[in-house]
């Protein structure tokens, strides 16, 4: 759904760019922190899984805050909550996911 958009265009791309910098932040976290982490204790497929979530997020985030700025310089703004449903169960499945592996790994030795 595209609706007008009537705000001031300057605060409104900085708050595109904070919002893109958040996803970010997140996509990096589960990436470096809890992926490289997991890896490091030898819950190497659950610390790829991690990984393969933070890219997840960066790559919608990415694609998502060039959609949002062209169609902010067209006066519009797209209300977007198809994307945000596919990346929550997504990450819901992959991270129970995870955690089977890593409840299994331990659960064998």
């Amino acid at each position: 759904m595209i609706i007008e958009n009537t705000g001031s265009l300057a605060r409104e791309h900085l708050s595109n760019e904070r919002t893109f910098l958040s996803w970010l932040r997140t996509g990096v976290t589960l990436m470096g922190v809890v992926g490289v982490a997991l890896v490091k204790f030898d819950d190497i497929i659950s610390g790829f899984l991690f990984a393969f979530i933070g890219i997840i997020f960066i790559l919608s985030s990415m694609k998502r805050f060039f959609e949002v700025m062209s169609s902010l310089n067209e006066g519009k703004f797209i209300i977007n909550s198809k994307c945000i449903i596919i990346i929550s169960i997504m990450s819901i499945i992959l991270i129970l996911f995870a955690f089977l592996i890593i409840y299994i790994e331990n659960s064998i030795i």
